[in-house]
């Protein structure tokens, strides 16, 4: 479904600021997956680059066999061996081993923008053959943040009428039939002709998941849904999610609810220092932590 190549994301105008360092992790269909980890360790920048509302430095971003971000040279051997920089180095060096001379430009970063023709014929090839237009990408994901991004001058019902009609993938009369299927979903329908600016944050958060739901996409992203919540309006938002998972709804869900996390996942990820540093299925993960650093943050939060 989701699959995160060697992805590195650098903040600032020289990157000096490294929020992500060579991630990888693959998404399943039909897969409930949640990262946890302690603030600061690029969760959110990971989810963000699923979506490319964070572009990585380097890594790519796969969806459905379909490429999202530009090619990253360095993720295809034949790309590298069409580059002016492993022929100079091969020559220098008959007797190397081609895997020793990728390697050593790899890790030294040693590519350019002017590598030759052949070097940019190939990376045209694997653009031709595999990159998708994002904003198609989009529909396919849905995505919840921590703050409902729900626009206070539309009505409840043009919120999530908006998208569908918008990009034309539903008619006015189609997207207002959904819209009210999905707020009889969540017991809001009396809701559909108030602004935002009345409803709770529980139900803000709510309708903000059908939103996205509006769009029938294949994935759900989830940034910290319920940290902007009160407490008492946690449950109902949590519940939601719940029954999306029973579903069958492909998630990926940055949170800090561990029970929910218990509950729900099929698998955990912990990522600490912009790596994910262990991954296990919830039982084995909360039960046989092996990373040091998960163990610690668990006994800090449990």
């Amino acid at each position: 479904m989701i699959s995160v190549k060697n992805v590195y994301k650098n903040f600032g105008k020289k990157g000096e600021i490294k929020v992500l360092a060579g991630t990888s992790c693959e998404i399943k269909k039909g897969e409930k997956v949640v990262i946890l980890g302690p603030s600061g360790s690029g969760k959110s920048t990971l989810l963000r680059c699923m979506n490319l509302l964070e572009e990585p430095t380097y890594g790519e971003i796969w969806m459905e066999d379909k490429l999202l971000t530009p090619v990253d040279p360095y993720l295809h051997y034949d790309v590298i061996e069409a580059s002016n920089t492993f022929k100079a180095l091969l020559k220098n060096n008959e007797t190397a081993k081609r895997e020793d001379i990728i390697l050593e430009i790899k890790q030294k970063d040693l590519l350019t923008n002017h590598e030759g023709r052949e070097f940019r014929k190939q990376l045209k090839k694997i653009e031709e053959q595999y990159r998708i237009d994002i904003n198609l990408a989009r529909q396919n994901m849905g995505m919840v943040f921590q703050h409902f991004n729900l626009f206070n001058n539309l009505t409840v019902i043009q919120n999530l009428m908006l998208a569908p009609v918008q990009l034309k993938i539903m008619s006015k009369d189609e997207a207002k039939s959904k819209a009210m299927d999905l707020l009889r979903r969540i017991g809001l329908e009396d809701k559909a002709d108030v602004y935002p600016s009345t409803l709770s944050g529980g139900q803000k958060q709510r309708i903000a998941i059908v939103r996205a739901l509006a769009m029938n996409p294949k994935v759900m992203l989830f940034d910290e849904p319920t940290s902007a919540l009160d407490p008492e309006m946690v449950g109902e938002v949590l519940d939601l999610m719940k029954e999306l998972a029973n579903e069958g709804m492909t998630m990926v869900v940055v949170t800090h609810e561990m029970g929910f996390a218990k509950e729900v996942a099929d698998r955990i990820l912990f990522m600490a220092d912009g790596v994910i540093a262990e991954e296990a299925a919830p039982e084995e993960f909360f039960n046989n932590p092996k990373n040091p650093r998960l163990q610690q943050f668990l006994q800090k939060v449990l």
